[in-house]
Formats: structure tokens, C-alpha cells, sequence
């Protein structure tokens, strides 16, 4: 290759990183935080003026016991995301810091709360996994296989509960199956979101762990359809890519999947107990009799559950309220998460309409820290770390260009010197 040619095809994948960090940049832009947050705080807002009273909220006992399991919700939180820095050093062998494994998970993390939660934040994870200096296919490898054990470990155990409680796991008084499909659009959108998640869940495994040449063979049919048509490039660069990661998955281990499965596994468990930790610290031991009894009659009376039985049910509710939120439009789900709270947790917290004078306003509360926990604490720190980290990335690459360029350039003005002498 020529010097013309070398420098041509440095120009080009100058513009490609280029691209790739506009299209980034352009997922996370400032818009984008601002209405992520806007969408959740003006619902939050709304709670507040429709159901806070300050004499109530005076009424609320901040003992010990509720700061504790505060901290403890706090806790779960933080080792939710180490349990996803372990999973990033497992899947790369090591080959990141663990300060680069938590400034990744941040970006990943920050991504998904500005984006639709029916996009993720997979395509900026890409992304920033690529700056690191990665083979491609380790890269592709990394964000499609962490897409395959999230989606799969969680519909499974999703699906486990459902077998151990019934249909009353999915939404409150839904006792039937019959009545949660029939009468309830909950429901509905339940199986639908599950049908939906498995459906790709599954061309995920099939195009990384089995063949992805005989699904872009697949994908390639649909887009003869005229209205596809358009997909056409992309299906071929995911589907490479796919086969790109099947290849790096080949060469692993057994105690590999295992680490990664189990490391994901600890990640979900973490995120949802901390509404656990706040039922706990609220409800399950209210001084107030009356919100107490609301929560045991419905726990131990209506279902007749041990303490521990109890906690894996809200655990429950939580991952099936969670697959509605995963294909929600807004930016992750912000707004339908903060409604949809009240509406799936109305049956052992107690809401303004079971009569209890202080519920509407201690409902408001859990679900102001429990959104702040798991949303806007990442909207937050991600505003902060994640468009510097982007920016510094962007400077480096043009500087290692601009570098590359001057020794190319000066390669070839000693070459022709030395022509010329000649």
C-alpha cells in the first residue's frame, strides 16, 4: 500500500470514529437529559401537589430502623453496579481497570436513562467499549452478550415467579389468568412486552451462539419488503457483528458463562431490592398500625406468606412491572415508572384510596427515592462524567490522527527527497 492509499484509509475511519461519536453525542445530548428528566420530575410533581400533605408527612416517624434500610436501599444500589463492573472484567478478561469497568457501566447505565427503554443504551455502549482500544469482534462480543444474559436470566426468573405465585404476581386482583388477559390492559401489555423481549432475546442467541449468517439471510428476505427496505444496511452490520462475537465466544470457558451469568443475576437482584429495602423501612414495620395492617392482611392474610416469602413476592411484582417499563417509548420509562409504581404496588401499599390518612403522601415519598435510587441519581452523575469522558475521547482520537498524519507526511517527504538525490 502507498503512502496516498495509507492516508486515504486513515481519512476514512477518522470519519467513521467521527460519526460514531456524533451518533453518541447525539444520544445523549443535553435535549435529551433535559427531557429524560423533565418527563419524570413533572410526574413526580404532579404526586406531590395531588397527594403530599404536610401534617401527614410530619406524621411519618424517620426512626433508626427507616435510615437504616434507606442505607441499605443505598447499598443495593451501589453493588448493583459493581456487580456489573465484575461482569465487565469477566467478559473482558481483565483487560479494564475497575475504574474503567465503573466509568463504562456509567456510560452504559446513563445511556439507558436518556434513551427509550425499547432502545437501551447498547448502541453508545458500543461505542465507548470501541474507544478502548478492543478488537472489533471483543467489542461486539461484550454488548451482545451482556444484551443475551440480561434478556434470558430475567425472563426466566420472571417466568419462575409466575409459576410459584399465579397471575396476582403481574398486577394487583388479578387472580385468574383469564381475568389478567380479558380485563386488565396491564395484562396485555405484560404479554405482549414478554412476547416481545423473548422474541429478540432469542435472535440474539440464535445469531451469536448458533449461525448469524443464516439469520442475516433471514433479515435480508424481510427488507425485500419495500417499507424495510431501509434496514437493510444495518441488519448486515449487526448480523457481522453477531458473527463476529460468536467467533470471540468460541474460545471461552465454562467458568466464564458462569461468572458472567451469576454477575448478572446479583446485578437484577440488587436493583430490586431496593424497593424491598423501602417497603421494609416504611410499610412492613410501620409504627402506624393502620399502614401495617394494610400490608399484613393482603401479605399474610389474603396470600399467607412467611416474612421471607413476602419479600421474594415484591421482588416479583417488581421484575413484571419492569418488562411494561422495558418497552415504554420515554426516555427510561421516565413518567410511566413513577405511575405505574402506585398501580402495581396499590394492594400492600397503601394508596389515598384504601382510606388511610397517611398514604398518599407516604407513597409519593418511596416513590421519590426509589426512582432516585435506580434513575435520576445515574441522570445525575452521568451528566457529569459522561459527556467529559466522551469529549476527552474525541480530543485523543484527533490528536493520535493528527499525529499518525505528520509521520505519514514526513515518511513521504524523506522518501521523495532521497528520489530526487537519487
Amino acid at each position: 500500500m502507498n503512502n496516498t492509499d495509507s492516508v486515504d484509509a486513515q481519512s476514512e475511519e477518522i470519519i467513521n470514529e467521527e460519526n460514531a461519536a456524533a451518533g453518541a453525542l447525539s444520544s445523549i445530548s443535553p435535549s435529551r437529559i433535559f427531557l429524560a428528566a423533565l418527563i419524570g420530575l413533572s410526574v413526580v410533581v404532579y404526586m406531590f401537589l395531588k397527594d403530599f400533605n404536610a401534617d401527614e408527612f410530619g406524621k411519618i416517624e424517620f426512626s433508626q430502623h427507616v435510615f437504616f434500610w434507606i442505607a441499605m436501599a443505598s447499598f443495593f444500589m451501589c453493588f448493583r453496579h459493581f456487580c456489573y463492573m465484575v461482569r465487565l472484567r469477566i467478559i473482558t478478561d481483565g483487560f479494564f481497570s475497575w475504574k474503567k469497568c465503573f466509568e463504562l457501566v456509567m456510560m452504559w447505565e446513563f445511556s439507558s436513562a436518556v434513551t427509550p427503554t425499547s432502545v437501551g443504551g447498547a448502541a453508545v455502549a458500543m461505542f465507548a467499549i470501541a474507544q478502548e482500544k478492543l478488537a472489533a469482534g471483543k467489542t461486539a462480543m461484550i454488548v451482545l452478550y451482556t444484551v443475551i444474559v440480561d434478556t434470558f436470566s430475567f425472563l426466566s426468573a420472571l417466568l419462575i415467579f409466575f409459576l410459584i405465585f399465579g397471575p396476582i404476581m403481574i398486577q394487583p386482583e388479578s387472580v385468574t389468568l383469564r381475568h389478567l388477559i380479558n380485563d386488565s390492559q396491564w395484562g396485555i401489555a405484560f404479554f405482549s412486552a414478554y412476547t416481545l423481549m423473548l422474541f429478540y432475546g432469542g435472535a440474539f442467541f440464535y445469531g451469536v451462539l448458533i449461525d448469524a449468517k443464516k439469520l442475516e439471510n433471514l433479515l435480508l428476505w424481510f427488507c425485500k419488503v419495500p417499507f424495510l427496505k431501509r434496514f437493510r444496511a444495518k441488519a448486515i452490520k449487526i448480523t457481522d457483528d453477531m458473527d463476529l462475537a460468536s467467533h470471540e465466544l468460541r474460545s471461552q470457558k465454562w467458568s466464564f458463562h458462569l461468572g458472567t451469568y451469576l454477575s448478572t443475576l446479583l446485578a437484577w437482584a440488587s436493583r430490586f431490592m431496593v424497593l424491598n429495602c423501602l417497603i421494609i423501612a416504611f410499610v412492613a414495620y410501620s409504627p402506624n398500625p393502620e399502614v401495617q395492617a394494610h400490608y399484613s392482611n393482603f401479605m399474610q392474610g389474603d396470600l399467607g406468606l412467611s416474612v421471607f416469602w413476602e419479600q421474594v413476592f415484591i421482588y416479583a411484582r417488581q421484575q413484571a412491572m419492569y418488562v411494561i417499563m422495558a418497552v415504554m417509548p420515554s426516555p427510561g420509562g421516565a413518567g410511566v415508572a413513577e405511575y405505574a409504581f402506585q398501580t402495581f404496588h396499590f394492594d400492600y401499599i397503601p394508596t389515598e384510596a384504601s382510606g388511610i390518612a397517611a398514604a398518599g403522601t407516604l407513597m409519593v415519598i418511596m416513590a421519590t427515592i426509589w426512582r432516585s435510587f435506580t434513575y435520576y441519581i445515574y441522570l445525575f452523575v452521568g451528566a457529569i462524567v459522561v459527556p467529559n469522558w466522551i469529549s476527552k475521547i474525541i480530543k485523543r482520537n484527533k490528536e493520535e490522527a493528527l499525529t499518525n498524519k505528520l509521520v505519514q507526511d514526513k515518511g513521504s517527504s524523506t522518501y521523495d527527497s532521497l528520489v530526487n538525490e537519487d
